[in-house]
């Protein structure tokens, strides 16, 4: 999900929680292109994605969906619907909310998770956060941390460790990104863990808001 920066290809993304809530009704869309799928450090796909989303936001309430092609197995769609609220208070970032989980043609029940994500602005340049989603129906908590530096206003490096408590899989990734514009911006990160190899991810990542 693209909110849930620690599942998809992209380390957003997100991936601290967003900035101080929106006043008024805002949208924002975009689509990314990433060389292979990895979630929590395991590959997902054998080649490359195209993964959209599109969320809606009013005084900081926000609806939204994300989506991924080219998964390996019987279901090669996903597609995520979530909801929640996000704001901020002096340099501290939050973000609140359930993410619900489908997968075209699966033969399994969809799954949801609710999810909690935090973020510091430490410097200008310097932010970390940490972020707890849980599955109520399977009783298993995804938990992780993260860091971005800002070298200057088009360059940054992002890293994220994450556990999950079921199973002992543990994650991590280390990436650098470059924004040409506001729109327009290129990463490249490379997804590890402890129960597979690790993989790079080459990601063009494209977005516009409007009010």
């Amino acid at each position: 999900m693209r909110s849930l920066l620690l599942t998809s290809a992209l380390v957003l993304p997100f991936a601290l929680p967003g900035a101080a809530s929106a006043q008024e009704l805002s949208f924002s869309a975009g689509v990314t292109a990433v060389s292979r799928v990895v979630m929590n450090g395991v590959r997902q796909s054998t080649g490359g994605a195209i993964q959209p989303w599109a969320e809606a936001e009013y005084n900081g309430f926000y609806a939204g969906f994300w989506a991924t092609s080219g998964l390996v197995g019987g279901s090669k769609i996903e597609v995520d619907l979530y909801a929640g609220y996000r704001g901020s208070f002096q340099n501290l970032n939050y973000d609140i909310g359930y993410a619900r989980y489908t997968y075209h043609n699966a033969k399994g029940p969809s799954s949801g998770e609710l999810y909690v994500n935090l973020g510091v602005d430490v410097s200008d340049q310097v932010s970390l956060g940490a972020g707890v989603y849980y599955d109520p129906q399977a009783k298993v908590a995804n938990v992780s941390a993260n860091a971005s530096y800002a070298i200057n206003d088009k360059f940054s490096l992002d890293a994220t460790v994450g556990k999950i408590t079921r199973g002992g899989q543990q994650y991590w990734s280390l990436g650098a990104n470059y924004a040409f514009n506001d729109s327009f911006g290129v990463g490249l990160a490379w997804h590890d863990s402890n129960i597979g190899p690790g993989t790079a991810v080459l990601s063009l990542d494209y977005s516009f808001s409007f009010r």
